[in-house]
């Protein structure tokens, strides 16, 4: 059946709006004419709501929050006598249970985050605690005796560290992957159909959040097969492409296996791997993120996670394959660092441009460089308030740099392609919360703004998450309601042209429509 929508704000995209849209009976938007010569019509009216392009998630990680969601959830406390509790009574209720994994825990938490604590109120069975910046793992002591970290001298790490006591014994503390993997290797896994019921669970929280196509920043092995199985039992609903998460350590033994995979993927309507992520350095919460001035806490420099040899190498190999290469930096060093390499490496796939993933610390001279290397950027507007996630980053950091933090609005001003995207679980999938954050540069109305000359409108922030986010994936869709173009929207129950923060912070996602089809129905 045609539709014909009026009687709200339409904005179409690119920074245009519109009195009326109509949408013919195969969900593609199209002219007047064409919706009066169709067999049925609808007319819809929006009666004041707003009406916009679908959105796009360019940096998601939905299968690990669903692994996540069939944890205890500890997200709401902050207080470790109240994550004591939860962990004492989760325990307690699973007699049978032996591996307790939570998520996500604050790292700005007052009190001592070590084994010990942990140890307080389990002791008989791994603890695992995710933290809140997703690079950071607090363990009790059982799961450091089954990792072999209490018994023998500690291994070499390429990257990250085993933070230790006076004594040289391990605290609980693990930063970044290459330590993270010592106790996560050892996770009971899940049945593939667990996964799948899992990717369904993360799945319908991003329709309800109006997200229609999303990347998963973080394939491993055995996790684009959860994928292709529920796509082949008719269950995925959005789109989604897949980036291979590149290891320092086994690049070279994993490349055949990316390959092997994006063939079988690529198959699929519904799915595609055409990218390849990289981690250059770590986050600023741990002090791991490549700076160009050292830490104030540590007076280091953060770390590279892979030579410029090696780097260079491995980005050629990825372009020489059509991939897209996906690049985790945060620091300035490391976006420096990133982007050399970059300029270096052999020439990127057609449609394809690089992706800087993060970059929350720039200057005037990176962008430029990133804009001169055609570099899109993927930003997560959420992280850029004043919360306990980016405050605990001020002892490393100092006022001004994490002041100058998350420079959006000279991104968009210096011409680049900037996507947003959410990092879930690492912070929430709704959009609309990270169209508020873009736009007041605040989570709520008792907080201080963050960095406020950064704010974007909300027209760039819904381009953002629409239009630039179908640039950066090379999608054949524009993201845009332009005549021709499938009916990908979002119903929102206000105009948010109208609102302040208030009406921002309580606006709801209505309708996902995915070429013309309500996913919420």
């Amino acid at each position: 059946m045609a539709q014909h929508y009026r009687g709200g704000s339409i904005y179409i995209g690119l920074g245009l709006y519109a009195e009326e849209i109509f949408v013919d009976d195969q969900g593609i938007v199209c002219d007047a004419n064409t919706f009066t010569g169709s067999k049925s019509q609808h007319e819809e009216d929006l009666a004041g709501k707003m009406l916009v392009p679908a959105f796009r998630d360019t940096h998601s990680h939905p299968l690990f929050a669903g692994r996540e969601a069939q944890g205890l959830d500890i997200t709401s406390i902050h207080t470790i006598a109240d994550l004591g509790s939860a962990l004492f009574s989760h325990r307690n209720a699973n007699p049978t249970l032996t591996w307790l994994d939570a998520a996500v825990y604050d790292r700005s938490m007052a009190g001592s985050q070590t084994r010990q604590t942990l140890d307080e109120y389990v002791a008989d069975i791994p603890v695992v605690l995710h933290a809140d910046d997703h690079h950071t793992l607090w363990v009790n002591t059982k799961a450091l005796e089954v990792a072999g970290l209490m018994q023998s001298e500690l291994p070499s790490l390429s990257a990250g560290r085993i933070d230790v006591d006076e004594q040289g014994i391990p605290t609980g503390i693990l930063r970044e992957w290459p330590a993270m993997s010592l106790v996560m290797d050892l996770t009971p896994a899940n049945t593939l159909q667990e996964d799948v019921r899992a990717l369904l669970w993360a799945e319908q929280h991003l329709i309800e959040a109006g997200i229609v196509e999303c990347q998963d920043a973080w394939i491993d092995r055995g996790m684009a097969e959860v994928y292709l199985e529920a796509n082949s039992q008719g269950l995925l609903k959005l789109d989604y492409s897949l980036a291979f998460r590149a290891d320092v350590e086994s690049f070279s033994a994993d490349f055949s296996y990316f390959l092997n995979l994006s063939e079988k993927v690529n198959h699929s309507p519904r799915l595609k791997a055409q990218a390849i992520k990289f981690f250059v350095d770590g986050v600023f919460g741990s002090a791991t993120a490549s700076v160009s001035e050292p830490y104030l806490s540590s007076k280091s420099f953060g770390e590279l996670n892979w030579s410029e040899e090696a780097f260079i190498a491995a980005i050629s190999l990825a372009h020489q394959n059509g991939f897209q290469v996906h690049i985790h930096a945060i620091g300035d060093a490391g976006v420096s660092f990133a982007l050399d390499s970059i300029a270096k490496s052999s020439p990127r796939p057609d449609g394809l441009n690089p992706v800087i993933a993060h970059a929350e610390l720039t200057t005037a001279a990176l962008l430029a460089q990133a804009k001169e290397l055609e570099v899109s950027l993927c930003m997560q507007p959420y992280w850029a308030q004043n919360n306990g996630m980016l405050l605990s980053c001020r002892d490393h950091l100092g006022d001004n740099r994490l002041h100058s933090l998350y420079a959006i609005k000279d991104m968009l001003d210096a011409g680049l392609n900037v996507a947003f995207s959410s990092d879930w679980p690492v912070s929430t999938p709704s959009v609309l919360a990270g169209i508020t954050v873009a736009v007041f540069r605040q989570g709520s109305k008792n907080m201080q703004k963050h960095n406020p000359e950064q704010a974007v409108t909300l027209e760039q922030a819904i381009d953002a998450y629409s239009s630039s986010g179908c640039k950066l994936l090379g999608s054949k869709e524009l993201g845009t309601l332009e005549i021709g173009q499938p009916f990908d929207a979002v119903v929102i129950d206000r105009n948010l042209k109208e609102e302040d923060l208030d009406g921002y912070l309580t606006a709801k996602v209505l309708a996902t429509y995915k070429a013309g089809k309500n996913l919420l129905v």
